[in-house]
């Protein structure tokens, strides 16, 4: 079989904690089990020249890469081309727009959606130089000789999520994420998809159903990754982790049941949880929650279809400081209509909610998405056709705010709930809020004030080894 490299391309900005990648750690995985020699290669923590080496010492190289890295990813294509190999573009942006990789001549395929299966079904084809085999691959889309070759539909999502392997983490470098992310961290996903009707998101590759993992596979891998790599923390990748609150109960119980001792992180929505169930989640080891808020305007948050409301956002925000968890919550500005009127809206419900981090980004229409069909009008196709996106700027030319100034407004909204959040008046009421949490919960009280005094010692950690 011929050797594949999978890689992941280096963002332009590294906005998010350096940690492992999952999407090829599973098809990762998948190759390894049907016996298919493959190296991943994580571009954010590697040299070009390493990068170059991996593609030179590989026969067919498959890319990954999110929606404002793909310019980076053409690049390496081309390289990958001019070295004779034989290239293959993935992922979510492949799913919705498979020109912009085609067009190039850099790639000699596109795969659209989920391809954990059929990704070693069109390695197995080439490798056997079966044309017509390959023609059979859902999702294949193939350029020869200048032109579309052939291009078949995605295939459908994958039901029985049980089924596929847990990712090839020994095949990453888990030792460098380690030593460049102090907190430890790994991830871990329990479901796909996500039923609501957002309209920046892409759900292409993943759909709007909501497709989950059993109980047992998922503490099944969360033991095998605490015991194999001591994580200091696990984010649980899902878009909505709680939106089937009965599933997370019964996760927490098994976690507590078989005494596994961790902290965790979860992606969900205000209206997806409720006291108990936080509760039960920090009894679990859950310390933080990541909450995709947008907005505080309910105007804002009708043009972009949350489903959500002021009211809901500030409830969810008690609750979880109630619980003892702490709360980061993602914000949009630059949202189609905004004024400055919404953004004090905004800023109000933030002070009210007093989440402990914001993070806000500009907003951005992506292809495959509502925002992209509705807002054509507004959207400068050729400046995205050059830079594509990140969380400071946009393609979308607003009706009320330069690009300038959407990011200036983005800056001192952040500056100034740090200011807020951090004087302290706020310092006292929150203070005066854990003491009462650990009134409420007298183990955690005790935990808190014996780590406080140095008689409760931090965890120990120790050194991970893999075979990248």
């Amino acid at each position: 079989m011929r050797k594949t490299l999978l890689t992941y391309v280096k963002p332009h900005v590294q906005e998010d904690p350096l940690s492992m990648i999952l999407g090829i750690g599973y098809m990762g995985a998948m190759l390894e089990r049907e016996g298919i020699p493959i190296e991943l290669h994580d571009e954010r923590v590697a040299t070009d020249q390493e990068m170059k080496a991996a593609i030179e010492r590989n026969e067919v190289i498959g890319f990954s890469a999110l929606t404002p890295n793909i310019r980076r990813a053409i690049a390496w294509a081309k390289y990958a081309k001019e070295q004779g190999k034989i290239t293959v573009m993935g992922g979510p942006h492949a799913s919705v727009d498979q020109g912009v990789f085609l067009d190039t001549g850099h790639f000699d395929y596109v795969l659209k959606g989920e391809a954990e299966y059929t990704f070693p079904q069109m390695l197995k084809a080439i490798d056997g130089n079966d044309d017509a085999a390959l023609q059979e691959v859902p999702g294949l889309a193939a350029w020869r000789d200048g032109q579309l070759a052939f291009d078949s539909q995605a295939p459908p999502l994958i039901k029985k999520l049980d089924e596929l392997p847990i990712p090839a983490r020994h095949l990453l470098p888990m030792e460098t994420y380690f030593k460049n992310n102090p907190e430890h961290l790994c991830y871990i996903f329990t479901t796909r998809g996500c039923p609501f009707k957002c309209i920046f998101c892409q759900k292409e590759l993943t759909g709007r159903g909501f497709r989950v993992r059993s109980t047992e596979a998922i503490v099944d891998e969360l033991e095998h990754l605490i015991k194999t790599y001591d994580p200091g923390v696990i984010l649980f990748v899902d878009e909505i982790l709680t939106l089937r609150k009965k599933r997370i109960h019964e996760m927490c119980d098994e976690i507590l049941r078989r005494g596994l001792k961790f902290e965790w992180v979860a992606n969900t929505r205000a209206d997806c949880v409720d006291y108990p169930l936080l509760k039960h989640m920090h009894r679990a080891g859950c310390r933080r929650i990541y909450y995709g808020w947008e907005s505080g305007s309910q105007r804002m948050l009708d043009v972009l279809k949350k489903d959500l409301t002021p009211e809901v956002i500030i409830n969810a925000a008690k609750m979880t400081r109630r619980a003892g968890i702490w709360a980061k919550v993602y914000l949009i500005v630059g949202s189609p209509g905004e004024t400055a009127a919404d953004i004090e809206e905004t800023e109000k419900v933030m002070r009210l909610a007093g989440p402990d981090l914001i993070r806000i980004s500009v907003f951005n229409p992506l292809i495959g998405t509502e925002s992209w069909d509705n807002y054509q009008a507004n959207i400068d196709i050729a400046d995205l056709s050059e830079n594509y996106v990140s969380s400071n700027r946009s393609g979308y030319k607003h009706e009320n705010f330069t690009q300038v100034g959407l990011e200036e407004m983005r800056k001192n909204m952040v500056r100034s709930y740090e200011r807020w959040y951090y004087s302290m008046p706020q310092r006292t009421k929150r203070f005066y809020e854990r003491a009462l949490y650990y009134m409420e919960n007298p183990v955690f009280g005790r935990k808190r004030l014996g780590r406080a005094v140095g008689l409760v010692p931090p965890p120990k950690r120790h050194v991970v080894t893999s075979h990248h």
